[in-house]
Formats: structure tokens, C-alpha cells, sequence
């Protein structure tokens, strides 16, 4: 059953991606289907198979031979791997999860083509709250309003985050806390290093960090 939710999970992942990139960059959603952003070529169903067409066209398309964004293979493999691990088939369990790991992909796909960040969908990380360990919430709230003005006085400083991240990052410790958000600021903050290293870009998206990182909290704690 692991393999369903996998394929389920990366399909799901594939679909999102492509439907953020649209979104984000104002093209029409649904025609024409999925084809190559440089030779406008529709894509044949062989070249749309999550991960595998990736490695079976070497990431390049199969048509002009432009290099694929190593995004889209690799959000289809984490989100295939979420989706193995975190789904147990029951049903109120598995849509809370479905629920907030495809508002995580959004955040973090729109954010990753556009830095663009719809806030309305981080309506969709609140049910993960039931499945996680009972929180005294208006202590959560008093941290999240601390945590938000002091990012915001950091923005203002540094100009280096963004309203989008400072509002994913007051939902989060809503939901689990000062604590568990600062965990999550200093691992996100660590991969966002190793990618200014590695790519030398003055300006890179945070919330796919913060999003991945905020998966890995929620397999920690047993959801």
C-alpha cells in the first residue's frame, strides 16, 4: 500500500507544481496541457511520468533538449515519500494530511517560480493541529504575535524575508509553538546557506525550505 501512496503522493506532487507555475506566472491553467516552457511543445504521457521521466530523458526535454527544473523531480519525490510515510488509510487522518501537504507544495511551488505566496491557503496547515501533541493555544498566539513583530523589524533591517515567510512562520507556531518554529527557522536557514553556496543567487525563495522542514516535524511527531 506504501507504493499507492507514493505514486498517489508524487502524481498529486507533478500536478501541483505544474498548477502553481501556471498560477504564478499568469498563463491559462487547464489548455493547452502540459508541454515545454522553451519550445512550447506538448509533452507526450511518457514525458510526464513523475520522476521517471526525468531520469528516462536524462532532464533535458526530449524535443529541444532544454534542461528541466530539478524542482519539479525532486518535490515529486518528497512528496511521494510524505505520502508513503504519513498516510495509514484512515480517512480523517489521511485527509488532514492530504490537506496540508498540498497546501505545503502550493506555498512552496508558487513561492519556488514567483515568490509569489497566496496566503489564503495557509488556511490548510491549521487541521494538521489535531494530530499533533495537545498545545496551550494562546500562549502559542502571544509567541506567534512576538515571533511575527520581530521578524518584521528583522525584514525591515535586513530585507531578507518576505510577508509570505513571516506569515507561514506565525501559522506554524500557532500550531506547535515557539519552540518547535525556532527549530524549524534554524534548520530552514541552514539549507537556505548550503543553497546561496551552491548557487551563489543574492535572492532564493525561503518557503520551500520551510516547508520541507516543517515535513520533517510533522513525521518527527508521529502524525
Amino acid at each position: 500500500m506504501s507504493i499507492i501512496s507514493f505514486i498517489f503522493g508524487a502524481s498529486l506532487a507533478s500536478f501541483i507544481a505544474s498548477y502553481s507555475y501556471r498560477l504564478a506566472t499568469n498563463q491559462p491553467l487547464m489548455f493547452p496541457r502540459s508541454y515545454c516552457d522553451n519550445c512550447r511543445l506538448i509533452l507526450c504521457w511518457w514525458q510526464l511520468i513523475p520522476i521517471l521521466s526525468f531520469v528516462i530523458l536524462r532532464g533535458q526535454c526530449f524535443y529541444c533538449k532544454q534542461k528541466i527544473n530539478f524542482y519539479l523531480p525532486l518535490v515529486e519525490l518528497l512528496s511521494g515519500t510524505a505520502f508513503a510515510i504519513l498516510i495509514i488509510y484512515e480517512p480523517l487522518h489521511d485527509s488532514i494530511i492530504i490537506i496540508f501537504l498540498t497546501c505545503l507544495i502550493f506555498l512552496a511551488s508558487t513561492d519556488f517560480f514567483a515568490q509569489v505566496i497566496y496566503s489564503y491557503y495557509l488556511i490548510g496547515l491549521f487541521p494538521v493541529a489535531f494530530l499533533s501533541v495537545p498545545q496551550d493555544y494562546l500562549y502559542n498566539f502571544i509567541s506567534a504575535c512576538i515571533l511575527a513583530i520581530s521578524l518584521l523589524l528583522f525584514a525591515a533591517l535586513t530585507k531578507t524575508l518576505g510577508n509570505g515567510d513571516i506569515e507561514f512562520l506565525f501559522i506554524i507556531c500557532l500550531i506547535w509553538g515557539w519552540k518547535q518554529t525556532l527549530l524549524i527557522i534554524q534548520i530552514s536557514s541552514i539549507i537556505m546557506l548550503v543553497c546561496f553556496l551552491t548557487t551563489h543567487k543574492a535572492k532564493l525563495p525561503f518557503i520551500p525550505a520551510l516547508a520541507f522542514t516543517t515535513f520533517l516535524s510533522i513525521f518527527i511527531q508521529g502524525c
